[in-house]
């Protein structure tokens, strides 16, 4: 995911909570105040750095992760903090190896019992994939992190007004295709119509200033919807308008819509479906391209065969149009990918679950030696205390 993709679909994400007031409280449900996570991962990849197939190669990745999750009720008040250390092995390309320092800390707030909100900051280490770097041949991290303060007020009735501060920054170890390191600051501000449980519509203004290749600026307006039409479905649509302007590469400037809708169904007790188009834009920043539209369609159903064991299926397939004339010739560049999971998760005791997936992707591209499939196995154990 782009930064662009991240500051956009973080609008989204607060909309789609229906205001912070529902963001604020969102995850007061567990009553543990301690929880430990000890999780070991095996990944089987055979074209790690999704090279064409005549240059591919596998690689084995093994994972142990540990998480330590703290949640502290003070009255009205809650405060989470979770940690988490990541030791990442490769057997092939062992100069991919990194260690992940994660932390997520939240302190939800109520200062009466119409006016809450959030206060978080979050810190996320990830390796970027081979096939957006600009040297596939080395490793990339990625390390992100994020401030934000969110409020909530109750009008009365079914109506909230909310907003949100973020101050965000995404580096990378090395350069990527058409990205680059970013420093922002978000202001939102917003209402929400929540008439009934599961039923809302939601507008936001979001502000952003900060740097990328340059300084730049964007505003963004959207609107959610939720529909609630049985207690077994439920109707996502989104639209939006995005505008961003650079300081000094004008040329890197663009504007466009944005949106998309999903459905949720539980067919019976034990399956349920989801599926979803979205179209978004972002900055694609190349000698032939300025954004990006990409367009993804996903469908996952999922089978609780017995209480202890789920089945799932997950298609994804997406189309990225390289758009802009930065250099006076429009983009071409189209890149197609599809990918097919199939997961399975077994719990035998509490406090243990084992798990299971197959996936098979690919990418199309009318941009010379940019092809390639790709077959991925991960089997994984969890331990919950």
């Amino acid at each position: 995911m782009t930064r662009s993709a991240s500051r956009s679909q973080s609008l989204v994400a607060l909309l789609t909570c229906g205001a912070a007031v529902g963001c604020a409280h969102a995850q007061e449900t567990s009553t543990e105040k301690l929880k430990l996570r000890a999780t070991m991962t095996q990944i089987q990849d055979s074209n790690y750095q999704r090279a064409i197939d005549a240059k591919a190669v596998s690689d084995q990745v093994n994972t142990q992760a540990v998480d330590v999750i703290v949640a502290l009720p003070y009255g009205q008040q809650r405060l989470e903090l979770e940690a988490n250390l990541a030791n990442n092995k490769h057997q092939t390309f062992t100069q991919f190896d990194y260690a992940a320092h994660n932390y997520n800390a939240v302190w939800r707030w109520s200062l009466t019992p119409t006016l809450v909100g959030a206060l978080s900051s979050k810190r996320t280490e990830t390796l970027n994939s081979a096939a957006d770097s600009l040297d596939p041949g080395l490793r990339n991290t990625n390390v992100t992190r994020i401030d934000n303060l969110n409020a909530g007020y109750l009008l009365g009735g079914p109506w909230q007004l909310f907003a949100d501060y973020s101050k965000g920054n995404s580096t990378n170890e090395r350069a990527l295709l058409g990205i680059t390191d970013v420093n922002y600051q978000s202001y939102t501000a917003g209402v929400s119509y929540a008439p009934s449980v599961g039923n809302s519509l939601n507008y936001a203004l979001r502000n952003d200033k900060g740097t990328s290749t340059s300084d730049y600026s964007s505003i963004g307006h959207a609107f959610v919807a939720l529909y609630a039409p049985t207690a077994d479905t439920t109707l996502k649509g989104r639209v939006a308008y995005i505008e961003q302007r650079f300081s000094i590469d004008s040329k890197f400037d663009f504007s466009g819509i944005t949106g998309g809708v999903e459905a949720t169904w539980r067919a019976t007790p034990k399956t349920s479906i989801n599926a979803s188009w979205l179209r978004d834009i972002t900055s694609f920043q190349t000698l032939e391209s300025t954004h990006a539209r990409i367009d993804t369609f996903s469908i996952a159903p999922k089978w609780q065969m017995r209480p202890t064991v789920s089945i799932g299926w997950t298609y994804k397939r997406s189309v990225r149009d390289g758009l802009g004339s930065p250099h006076g010739t429009a983009s071409s560049r189209q890149d197609r990918t599809q990918e097919s999971i199939w997961d399975i998760n077994w719990q035998p005791r509490k406090y243990f679950i084992l798990r299971g997936a197959f996936s098979n992707a690919s990418r199309t591209s009318n941009v010379v030696d940019q092809d390639y499939t790709a077959q991925v196995v991960t089997l994984g154990a969890q331990f919950i205390y």
